[in-house]
């Protein structure tokens, strides 16, 4: 017999196809004959390999692997699987991923009816979360009216966005410590309970503490979408549902003014929050009925009084003082005091330690933190988090601002300015949609996220250049431009998320991604608020705008001013309104790049390939080789494999391994995963 130090491993390749048949049966057939010579007892087996597939199954005791098209092929006494590669091939150790099947994936989905109620859902809350940060922006000169209450503006919108962005990373640790379906729930029953407090306050601060609780609720409503997204839906399909999601989040967005401005001219404000409840209603009725978590991940078996500490507390009030402080020192700035006084310094500062602090803690807190390190460090999250922050600091300034550029130059009512802005809410759909399939037809979110930051950069330098007397094929084909990048750019961050992280921690980055969404609008809408009315007040300062009061024109907004401005005077006013809103837009385009440059850093990771290794699968030992590649490419690959053995002497040796396995008993291995194609190698230690 030979030993096991001649050759340490025998390679043989199977293929389905006819040349690989006769090639097999030719080989058994001198196998044979060589075995006839050396051991009468195999002098029966066939010319066809019969014989020696029964040896197999009397020796090994498994059946013998079937493989497709009726063929039933098998090396006798060789399992279909491939063992430890000698040292030379070692170097082809690393597994190429390969796609994830349905059949692959141990959870069970719903069917197609129940996944688009349930969308339909999603979508609906999502909608509203997103609707309820505008729809006040048309509202406002009505609810001041009733309240007498100027001096509150700038909270009704902050009020929301600070609670929202605040209590956003927490709710990625309730997903985690509690039960998905009825944390999402109660998620929802706190903003209905806000908007309910909303539409019946009888005074301005009752209605700020509830927009406080509806931005509450929103930070879980968020979140908890895109994470039953992916509890409800298989990878690969992910990117096309996160886009409806998307899209829907940024047509609430878009359509808030609009919608405003319609229940402000025709109902009454109150109605942008009444509006919330039975709609909200719909979403709650599909989450009961038609969404059920996967239960290997839920961690209701651990104490209340656990699953309270894992919600890191501490970080969570550092945070909340630390986003409270910053939004008070730019509404502050807003309405009573300049960047330099002691209180706006004193306020700034005050936020910028307490966030170190709250960094540092979260560093000690490692896998307990709000935020863990490990996870919003990976490099995807960190890009992600990071885009997602530009993107929608640039996406919100043009939600607040087109309009008010609509009211203001263009003489549009509140409804009117919404209509002006559907071409931005139907390119931003579209491409967001458009990029979502891509992303589930190619696998890669990296390249929509770079392409359309770069798209969405010239868009915003194309918008700062409006005119008072531009015309609609400029406004118009300026917003298609701009939101069609934004549009494609926007949820590829959420998508690179549910790829590179486990799904246990899918909720923790999803919830990093929108706390930074939310700080980024609610700090660049102030940011052009202060924008507008510094260029207003400087242009006043140099007697730009003689016989007008500035602060009066302000405090009128952009649908009353022309009531309050002598007509010759209000050229002069249009042309430094215009002048300032450019400027505001201006702001958005180092925004835009900003994120094109944090695309760059997003991984090359598909969302059609499974990240496991098969070391990880199978142990270190032993390797599938499994590919379904066609007979062509099959036998290309065997003849190129061929042809780099370059003596006679190599051949026979492989041969020989091959034909002493068939004189050993084997250890039972499994058999190979895929009948197409299989690499075979046996230890020719196993026969000593």
């Amino acid at each position: 017999m030979m030993k096991s130090d001649d050759i340490s491993t025998s390679e043989i390749t199977l293929t389905s196809g006819i040349d690989g048949v006769s090639d097999y049966q030719q080989y058994l057939e001198k196998t044979s004959r060589r075995n006839s010579r050396g051991d009468p007892s195999l002098a029966q087996s066939s010319p066809t390999g019969n014989g020696e597939i029964q040896r197999h199954n009397s020796l090994v005791g498994t059946p013998t692997p079937t493989l497709d098209k009726e063929v039933q092929l098998a090396v006798p006494g060789i399992p279909m699987l491939e063992g430890r590669r000698p040292a030379h091939a070692r170097k082809e150790r690393k597994m190429r991923p390969h796609r994830v099947d349905a059949a692959e994936d141990p959870h069970e989905y719903p069917g197609p009816l129940a996944l688009s109620l349930l969308t339909v859902g999603i979508c609906l809350s999502v909608f509203l979360v997103s609707l309820d940060r505008t729809i006040v922006a048309t509202a406002i000169p009505r609810i001041t009216d009733d309240f007498h209450s100027s001096d509150d503006v700038g909270w009704y919108g902050s009020a929301y966005l600070v609670t929202a962005g605040a209590l956003q990373p927490i709710y990625g640790r309730i997903f985690i410590m509690f039960n998905i379906k009825w944390s999402f729930l109660c998620a929802l029953g706190i903003f209905e309970l806000g908007s309910l407090i909303c539409g019946v306050a009888p005074d301005s601060v009752t209605l700020i503490v509830g927009r406080a609780i509806a931005g509450w609720g929103s930070a879980g409503i968020l979140t908890g979408s895109f994470v039953v997204v992916a509890h409800a839906v298989p990878l690969q399909r992910r990117p096309l549902f996160s886009a409806a999601v998307g899209v829907m989040f940024g047509l609430g967005a878009i359509v808030g003014p609009l919608l405003g401005g319609a229940f402000t001219d025709f109902v009454t404000w109150r109605w942008c929050f009444y509006f919330n409840l039975p709609v909200c209603g719909a979403t709650v009725v599909s989450m009961i009925l038609l969404f059920g978590p996967h239960k290997d991940v839920q961690q209701s078996d651990k104490p209340l009084l656990e699953k309270i500490l894992a919600l890191d507390l501490i970080g969570n009030f550092l945070l909340i003082v630390a986003a409270v402080m910053l939004f008070l020192a730019l509404q502050f700035n807003e309405q009573y005091w300049a960047w330099g006084s002691p209180r706006i310094i004193g306020l700034l500062v005050g936020s910028g330690v307490t966030a170190i602090i709250f960094i540092l803690w979260q560093w000690r807190q490692d896998d307990r933190a709000l935020l863990p390190p490990s996870i919003v460090l990976q490099r995807s999250v960190a890009a992600s988090c990071l885009g997602a922050f530009f993107i929608y600091g640039t996406f919100l300034i043009h939600a607040y601002y087109l309009p008010i550029w609509f009211q203001a130059v263009k003489n549009d009512t509140a409804i009117m300015s919404g209509v002006s802005v559907i071409a931005y809410v139907i390119s931003n759909a579209l491409f967001s949609v458009i990029a979502g399939i891509s992303v589930s037809k190619v696998g890669y979110f990296a390249p929509p996220a770079i392409i359309g930051a770069a798209i969405g950069t010239v868009g915003c330098g194309l918008l700062s250049t409006l005119q008072v007397d531009s015309g609609p094929g400029q406004w118009v084909g300026y917003q298609v431009v701009t939101s069609a990048g934004l549009g494609m750019a926007v949820q590829q961050g959420v998508i690179a998320v549910q790829t590179v992280l486990t799904l246990e921690q899918i909720p923790i980055g999803i919830a990093a991604i929108i706390s930074m969404q939310s700080l980024g609008g609610a700090i660049f809408v102030s940011v052009g608020n202060n924008i507008l009315q510094n260029i207003l007040d400087e242009a006043s300062a140099a007697n730009n705008l003689p016989g007008i009061d500035v602060k009066a024109v302000i405090a009128a907004g952009a649908t009353q001013f022309r009531s309050i401005v002598p007509a010759e005077s209000l050229p002069a006013l249009l042309i430094a309104y215009n002048f300032a809103l450019q400027r505001v837009f201006i702001a958005a385009i180092p925004l835009s790049g900003l994120a094109f440059i944090v695309a760059l850093g997003l991984e090359w990771r598909s969302v059609r390939v499974k990240k496991p290794t098969l070391e990880a699968a199978v142990g270190p030992a032993t390797e599938y080789s499994v590919t379904g590649e066609n007979l062509e490419a099959s036998q290309s690959r065997r003849r190129s494999a061929e042809s780099t053995t370059t003596t006679k002497s190599r051949e026979k040796t492989s041969f020989e391994t091959a034909r002493t396995s068939l004189q050993c008993e084997l250890p039972d291995l499994p058999e190979a995963a895929h009948p197409r194609q299989s690499k075979i190698s046996i230890p020719g230690s196993w026969c000593d």
